[in-house]
């Protein structure tokens, strides 16, 4: 049987993920406006993107594709005024989460892929598969099971978020 993902929609984005943002890495000096400041149809496409399917099967087949996928959307289709890699950054994480993963990584490496990412260009010399390769092996590197004890926490979060 495939494993059944959890996904993120509007109302976590709204409720956990944008907060979360603000919280975590919002800057006086650039600050990341308030979440009805979004484009609707770009932020739907980006959350969209994991879902995918051809033929009846899904087109990011693991949640580390899905992650990468969702943190590039994101990032590139800027549904956001401000803060896009913030927000994909958090999204991110609370995508790997909610679907019992964890990465351990720096906040340096976290800021030096969300940059890397907002600069890339599809270029013959280095293509989005290329990125997605190194995105993927990025994150399968960092990644750990979150701990049984630790997803009380998630319940309790997606209890208060009514999911």
């Amino acid at each position: 049987m495939a494993k059944k993902f959890f996904y993120l929609d509007i109302k976590l984005m709204e409720k956990m993920c944008h907060p979360l943002a603000v919280a975590i890495f919002n800057d006086s000096n650039d600050p990341i406006p308030s979440f009805q400041m979004h484009a609707t149809q770009l932020l739907e496409s980006s959350l969209g993107m994991p879902k995918q399917t051809y033929g009846g099967k899904d087109l990011y087949e693991t949640a580390v594709d899905k992650a990468v996928i969702l943190y590039f959307s994101l990032i590139k289709n800027h549904p956001f005024q401000n803060g896009n890699k913030r927000v994909a950054t958090t999204s991110l994480l609370v995508f790997l989460w909610i679907n019992d993963f964890w990465l351990k990584v720096s906040d340096e490496e976290l800021a030096k892929w969300a940059i890397d990412v907002a600069e890339f260009k599809d270029t013959p010399a280095f293509s989005r598969e290329e990125l997605f390769l190194k995105l993927k092996l990025w994150i399968s590197e960092h990644l750990e099971s979150s701990p049984k004890e630790e997803n009380r926490l998630m319940a309790w979060i997606r209890k208060k978020l009514g999911k």
